[in-house]
């Protein structure tokens, strides 16, 4: 319902396509056979949890039950997503936030003298470390003799992740993946190893980068009682299909009655 609200486009959003509106409550539809499923092996390699990687497969599994075709395919492009997608978000990082100086947008400090303090003590205090670190990778790239080989390069390899995309999609109706290549963490744990957080995505940016609807979905539970999420991808323009196909599963697998993640406190 909210999905249909925001849909569309918006006089006032530059960005926003304009396309026909669609219903996507009349998705919410138990049905699934003859649906073509793909499940890209590189998503399920090397540093995939073994409890992620086995509730993924009775996912699968079920999906057969229902009538879905299922068959493992392959994404080659998908190892460069992470690093692709990492060195455009932090550029466009850098390039966005320049504009909150404490003048014109956003926090300005309390503590300053002249204006290049409030240029310098604004940010300090405004931003997060994350933050921060986008930045200052973000600028980098950005930079003189750097621009060329690495953010247009990013940006070259951002569209033959697109076109692989496309090239699978003129096979299967969706895309199959891990959510995640852990269970989820407690709050906080990782706070202090970025290249951690980073690699936790790495099931997720080829979405973004590709300009792909995706869905996540809980699909189990592991030893600890942690849930493990599942990610449905479709094809541009195609959420009714990624709706369906999660729903489908909802109603059969009954989750969210089934299972009650505990968390730790």
């Amino acid at each position: 319902m909210l999905l249909n609200l925001i849909t569309g486009n918006d006089e006032k959003d530059s960005t926003s396509y304009d396309r026909p509106k669609d219903d996507y409550v009349v998705a919410l539809k138990n049905d699934v056979k003859g649906l073509k499923i793909g499940v890209p092996k590189e998503f399920f390699g090397e540093g995939i949890n073994a409890e992620v990687k086995a509730k993924l497969q009775e996912a699968i599994e079920k999906y057969k039950e229902l009538g879905a075709i299922v068959e493992e395919c392959s994404l080659d492009i998908a190892e460069y997503a992470l690093a692709t997608y990492y060195i455009i978000a932090c550029a466009e990082a850098s390039s966005n936030l320049g504009r909150f100086d404490g003048i014109r947008y956003g926090y300005r400090t309390k503590n300053f003298e002249n204006l290049k303090d409030i240029y310098i003590n604004s940010r300090s205090e405004g931003f997060g470390q994350e933050v921060k670190r986008r930045i200052i990778l973000g600028t980098y790239v950005l930079s003189s003799g750097y621009y060329d080989a690495y953010y247009k390069k990013a940006l070259e390899v951002r569209t033959l992740v697109k076109q692989e995309f496309d090239k699978k999609f003129e096979k299967y109706d969706v895309l199959l993946t891990p959510t995640s290549p852990t269970v989820a963490f407690e709050i906080g744990t990782r706070s202090n190893n970025p290249l951690e957080m980073y690699l936790a995505d790495i099931c997720t940016v080829s979405v973004n980068i590709a300009g792909l609807p995706g869905m996540s979905i809980p699909c189990g539970i592991d030893s600890n009682g942690l849930p493990i999420g599942m990610q449905i991808i479709g094809k541009k323009f195609d959420e009714e299909t990624i709706i369906k196909t999660a729903y489908a599963y909802e109603q059969e697998t009954k989750f969210r009655e089934k299972y009650k993640p505990t968390f730790k406190k």
